[in-house]
């Protein structure tokens, strides 16, 4: 669960913070682009409220083992945000997920390196983001 310490409304993108209540881990500046994407998004989100969100990290894995990228653990390979198939991962003892297609043309192994730009929110209670659903 996570509450929404503060949320930074635009035109075309939100950024969204919050704080992880089972970890007290801050997540800043999630993206948050659900509003482009369809009639139900996240724009029911409020400060200071607490909700069941899915947060995805948006990069790629590394193919060659360098450790320049945050370490991950699979902890489960087959999960469906909506339509689209992701890992479930720990970095630490937060739950991030991870397209499936980020692992094309690699070995998957349970510890990995993947390097990310940003965290995406993809699911909040039971309203997934739009691209998901395709």
């Amino acid at each position: 669960m996570y509450q929404v310490l503060k949320i930074t409304r635009s035109v075309a993108t939100n950024s969204v913070d919050l704080l992880n209540l089972n970890t007290e881990t801050k997540d800043l500046n999630c993206f948050d682009d659900s509003g482009l994407k369809g009639l139900e998004n996240f724009d029911f989100m409020e400060e200071e409220n607490i909700y069941d969100c899915k947060l995805l990290l948006f990069g790629e894995f590394e193919k060659n083992s360098t450790g320049l990228g945050i370490e991950v653990t699979i902890i489960d390979k087959d999960v469906m945000v909506g339509n689209r198939k992701c890992f479930r991962v720990l970095i630490d003892s937060d739950v991030y997920y991870i397209l499936e297609s980020d692992a094309k043309d690699i070995e998957v192994k349970e510890k990995m390196h993947y390097t990310f730009s940003r965290k995406d929110i993809v699911q909040v209670e039971n309203v997934v983001h739009p691209v998901f659903l395709r």
